[in-house]
């Protein structure tokens, strides 16, 4: 099974390790209501509560084609908005794993990387991976789907049914609990 994801990006963002990270997914659930004993969690309920961390947040559905043809959805962190291909959102609705995680990837980048965050990465050697705003925001929609506590005892078969998210990330995120 292909694990390999891509954290390739020009910016730096503060540390923050797994742990901060599931400690921020756990805290996010808490602020929303939602039990932290709760397998599923529906991303796209979270994606309309947003502006109870923050009133400024907000998302918007666009149409396809609006984005480019490998951009599933996208935040532009200026204007604390999250843009979500209407087939992604929909694919989140039908609990298609991927897009869930497309989602709760994008929730991270609007909640955490705001301008003051990130800096231009300029360096020649490698980016530290808890300074990579890309695997954060992967790291933290794990967390948030496939919350530690929840899974750590459960097959890749098991949080794959349970949490809704596809194969390929219910391996990922076994495999680095």
């Amino acid at each position: 099974m292909g694990t390999i994801i891509s954290y390739k990006t020009a910016f730096e963002a503060k540390p923050e390790s797994r742990e901060d990270l599931r400690y921020l997914a756990k805290l996010i659930r808490k602020e929303l209501g939602i039990a932290l004993d709760k397998k599923y969690v529906d991303v796209t309920w979270i994606l309309e509560r947003l502006d109870v961390l923050d009133s400024e947040y907000s998302y918007e559905i666009v149409d396809d084609d609006e984005l480019g043809a490998a951009v599933q959805a996208q935040t532009d962190i200026l204007k604390d908005t999250i843009y979500i291909k209407e087939s992604v959102y929909e694919g989140a609705i039908q609990n298609n794993g991927r897009d869930r995680m497309t989602i709760a990837h994008e929730m991270l980048h609007l909640i955490l990387h705001q301008p003051v965050a990130l800096t231009l990465y300029r360096r020649t050697d490698d980016l530290p991976v808890y300074k990579n705003p890309e695997w954060q925001a992967e790291c933290f929609a794990g967390e948030l789907l496939m919350p530690y506590d929840q899974i750590k005892d459960m097959t890749e078969e098991e949080i794959v049914e349970q949490c809704k998210v596809s194969k390929r990330a219910a391996h990922y995120q076994k495999a680095h609990i």
